[in-house]
């Protein structure tokens, strides 16, 4: 009598799973340094939004009143620094607050979970000439997300 086999042997099975876990061992750094770089990407991508309403803000600033900053070394360049949320003036006085307007939200650091955006830019005119990640709000170990955008996608995908 004649015996059909219908199954797979263990050997087969431990062969099989065996490969599965070399070939996954063997992708995991390269799709970890994937998302490194996704979540590099989407930071500067909201970088780029956070200019890009700085710059939008400037025109309605232009015609509030003074707004408080204190620019001592009269280069005209001011900072704000800010997490994810803000308090409105109504109507708003405040840049920070036209920013939270045109964004709709302030975006949040997906690298970096903690950190503050730092946001440099000239009252006169609403140019952003840095927005830089830090871990608290003195600007200390800045990491700077724009203009010098490759250098942070760069920064620890290796």
């Amino acid at each position: 009598m004649k015996r059909k086999n219908k199954g797979f042997s263990m050997v087969e099975i431990i062969i099989v799973i065996a490969i599965m876990a070399i070939l996954a061992a063997a992708l995991t750094p390269q799709l970890i340094k994937y998302v490194k770089k996704s979540r590099r990407t989407r930071d500067i991508d909201s970088a780029n939004e956070i200019c890009k309403a700085y710059e939008r803000a400037a025109v309605p600033m232009s015609d509030t009143a003074d707004d408080g900053d204190d620019d001592s070394d009269g280069d005209g360049i001011l900072t704000s620094v800010f997490r994810y949320d803000t308090n409105f003036n109504d109507p708003p006085t405040d840049i920070e607050d036209y920013v939270y307007i045109e964004l709709g939200d302030i975006p949040d650091i997906a690298t970096y979970k903690d950190y503050y955006w730092y946001v440099e830019y000239k009252k006169e005119n609403g140019h952003v000439s840095k927005v830089a990640v830090s871990p608290d709000t003195t600007g200390s170990n800045l990491i700077e997300v724009y203009p010098d955008s490759n250098t942070y996608l760069e920064q620890g995908t290796n």
